[in-house]
């Protein structure tokens, strides 16, 4: 039991210490005699993969370019022009031309040095320019030409040209007829441009790379001192047979394997440093673990005792700074709901006393407005009509904010469709087009078509009320609102409504939802309680932004685009 209850109250520091030093050394120690014994077999069979798949990479490589080269001839066979010249030979009517478009397809495929056109008799038809070094040239024999037209596709290998050259030969049919072969199309290439593809093949120093055609005869051999070629050697051979030649690559083993030895000598080292470094750093890391959860454990007392303005902060960490951090969200999103509670009650309270309140005064407004109209026409005197024309209209105003009572206290519930912001931001602002005109102002629409999920009368009710309070604020003639969608960096669709009005003070920002509160004489302060509470209803918000002197921007944030 003793024992048990020491363990216990061993540290987190000496823990972390002491397991790693039995579940870390210990391994190591193992790992270190298995790399010792094993590392040769393992590096040797990796290396071999590596370089055969090199040496076939290369064969592929070289595969790929013979591919295109056929690929450019069989495009060059098909052009009008190129059927064409054979029935213009031998009257070499335009010939130059036909030369002139072969020069500009080599030119444009850049991998042909010449390309060349052949009759059925082997007889040169056109040929593209040569350069002053360069022979021209040559004619085919028949046979050639009857044993290239019955293979369609053909390759031949000069090594007697200086340089040497690899020939590709496409057959051309008539275009009338095309089972009926009216010549042939060669296109040249320089055998160094396959060559570089294997001397790019990098395998190390004293490494002999070698080409050979179907029949055994050496194409290219990388000359190489004979001291290069001492000890034993590993070869590696790859085919390639759409030209039937074969690539070899004879490797020294002292050069393939030289890093096995090395790794050999340095393993020891290594596992000897990394043990000491191990035991430094599982003793500075251990000390320092510790730190930042103390922090962390000093901060979750202070939330314990009520304190939730205390912020943990972990300089260092990531998961200690994962944990103060969601500790910090936590405290922020304690102290928001407080807020949220305390205003919902507040609310709830005065929508109760708010709908008591309309439903009794609405009745007593109803008989005083019937009685002022019955006085304004049967009023005998101007003077008296003026008086029953300004009760009725008072009363019209009472019963103005009898309704935002009611709006206020009692909001239906939200009918969630799928609606066009283009569409709300439209319908509200032709309904208060008149309003506009009257006081003179500017008003900019550049909200874009996007879909959401909200109920669309209860979003239009939302726009006409910051609308109007945009419109309360601005002024006459030189009074500029601006509408404007788009998405916030978290990718939620918003629609903003911006006035150059007088803004609103810094320290009132926080109280311009309060029921009742208004900065302009002409309003009753339910507006915005109104649409903050629609806007809750929609599964939406409002962020406002304003400047004292100019202007505001209410932004509505909204639920992304419906999904039937």
């Amino acid at each position: 039991m003793g024992q048990r209850v020491a363990v216990r109250n061993i540290t987190l520091k000496w823990s972390i210490f002491i397991f790693y030093s039995i579940l870390g050394l210990l391994p190591l120690a193992v790992i270190s005699y298995i790399t010792l014994v094993s590392h040769t077999r393992s590096i040797t069979v990796m290396t071999d993969q590596h370089v055969s798949e090199l040496i076939h990479q290369t064969s592929a490589q070289m595969e790929d370019r013979c591919y295109n080269l056929f690929k450019h001839l069989d495009m060059l066979s098909k052009s009008p022009y190129v059927q064409l010249s054979f029935y213009q030979y031998p009257n070499g009517g335009r010939l130059s031309t036909v030369s002139e478009k072969l020069e500009i397809f080599r030119l444009n495929a850049q991998e042909f040095s010449r390309i060349t056109l052949y009759s059925n008799q082997g007889e040169i038809v056109a040929s593209t320019p040569t350069s002053e070094n360069e022979p021209a040239a040559e004619g085919l024999k028949r046979e050639t030409v009857d044993r290239i037209k019955y293979l369609n596709y053909h390759h031949a290998l000069n090594l007697t040209a200086n340089p040497g050259r690899v020939e590709f030969y496409k057959t051309v049919f008539d275009y009338s007829k095309p089972e009926r072969a009216v010549g042939l199309v060669c296109g040249e290439i320089p055998l160094s441009r396959f060559v570089e593809y294997l001397k790019k093949l990098g395998l190390g120093e004293g490494v002999e790379k070698i080409i050979l055609d179907g029949s055994g005869r050496t194409i290219f051999r990388q000359d190489l001192p004979a001291r290069a070629l001492e000890g034993r050697l590993r070869e590696y051979t790859a085919d390639m047979p759409l030209l039937d030649w074969r690539i070899v690559a004879r490797v020294p083993e002292n050069v393939l394997y030289r890093d096995v030895d090395i790794v050999r000598k340095k393993t020891l080292i290594i596992a000897f440093v990394v043990a000491l470094i191990a035991v430094l750093a599982v003793l500075v890391f251990s000390r320092q673990i510790t730190r930042p959860l103390k922090t962390v454990i000093e901060g979750t007392r202070e939330f314990a005792f009520g304190n939730l303005n205390h912020r943990i902060e972990v300089p260092w960490g990531g998961e200690t700074r994962k944990v103060a951090e969601a500790f910090n969200d936590m405290a922020k999103q304690l102290v928001d709901r407080q807020a949220d509670l305390v205003q919902a009650g507040k609310l709830a309270s005065l929508g109760r006393l708010s709908a008591g309140f309309a439903h009794e005064f609405r009745n007593p407004l109803a008989g005083i407005k019937t009685s002022a109209q019955v006085l304004e026409r049967r009023g005998s005197t101007p003077q008296e009509k003026a008086l029953a024309h300004g009760i009725s209209k008072e009363v019209d105003r009472l019963n103005k904010i009898m309704e935002d009572l009611l709006h206020f206290s009692r909001p239906r519930e939200p009918k969630m469709a799928p609606c066009d912001l283009l569409e709300i931001a439209n319908r509200s602002l032709f309904l208060l087009d008149m309003r506009f005109r009257q006081k003179k102002i500017t008003v900019s629409n550049t909200v874009s078509s996007t879909m959401v999920s909200a109920d669309p009368d209860q979003m239009i009710q939302v726009l006409i009320n910051l609308l109007l309070n945009a419109l309360n604020v601005v002024e006459p003639e030189t009074g500029v609102i601006s509408l404007e969608s788009g998405r916030t960096l978290e990718n939620e669709p918003y629609l903003s409504v911006s006035d150059n009005g007088r803004g609103v003070p810094p320290e009132l920002v926080s109280r311009i939802f309060d029921p009742f509160f208004s900065l302009s004489d002409q309003g009753t302060g339910l507006g915005l309680s109104i649409v903050q509470t629609l806007l809750r209803r929609n599964h939406a918000r409002l962020r406002v932004d304003s400047l004292e002197g100019r202007g505001s921007t209410f932004t509505i944030i909204l639920q992304d685009n419906w999904k039937s």
